[in-house]
């Protein structure tokens, strides 16, 4: 466990006083952006962490972390639905030594399901006339960890869809639905906090814009 980053451990310390029950960690969706990173783990009984109440936090910089990074698709409101306490997968970069006997995995965490309302800023047209709309791609797996996107090339692929596509107008607020991944962990004043998986450093490191989104944990 010493090798599990210090903003998790003391989720992981608290998880572990829960009852131990079985794992419910997410199968992981295979998309272009988001390679696969949260998968059963092996042991038969792991502890999940208590139930998180849906006021407890301010969603809105988690969801921002499955926006694009020029902040062309704003985040103006989000409100979780549902929030399921589990195992999740660590990213590759927050994992123990493989090699170790008693190398830790997966940590406690919670699979989010929340309704979000985003705003479409158009950028880099320059003198070209903005669309009166463009397609959004809305992830639709319960498990995936892809995230949005305006306009571009369709990413679905027939039979395999992942994506809901609807039309978003420059300016005019939208409500999706979505799912986001965090581990139960603190912040730097040692208070509970929910840590996003990184969405956008995911293929087994993280690039030097990759930075730790932590969400309060109101008391």
């Amino acid at each position: 466990m010493k090798n599990l980053p210090s903003f998790i451990v003391a989720g992981f310390t608290l998880g572990l006083t829960a009852a131990c029950q079985s794992n419910q960690t997410p199968e992981a969706a295979t998309t272009p952006d988001a390679p696969a990173a949260t998968r059963p783990t092996t042991p038969p009984t792991t502890a999940r962490p208590a139930p998180l109440p849906i006021t407890a936090v301010d969603l809105r910089p988690g969801v921002a972390e499955q926006t694009p990074r020029e902040g062309y698709l704003q985040v103006v409101s989000a409100k979780v639905l549902q929030a399921e306490p589990m195992q999740l997968r660590l990213p590759a970069m927050w994992q123990s030594d493989p090699d170790r006997a008693d190398g830790v995995k997966a940590a406690p965490g919670y699979r989010i399901s929340y309704e979000a309302v985003l705003q479409w800023i158009p950028q880099g047209f320059g003198r070209q006339q903005v669309p009166a709309s463009l397609p959004l791609y809305s992830p639709n797996g319960r498990d995936t960890l892809a995230s949005f996107r305006v306009g571009g090339l369709n990413l679905n692929v027939p039979g395999r869809e992942r994506y809901s596509v609807t039309p978003i107008a420059p300016r005019k607020p939208l409500t999706v639905r979505g799912t986001l991944y965090a581990f139960l962990g603190q912040n730097e004043q040692k208070q509970p906090a929910l840590v996003v998986y990184p969405y956008r450093g995911q293929a087994g490191g993280f690039d030097d814009s990759f930075k730790k989104v932590l969400l309060p944990i109101s008391q």
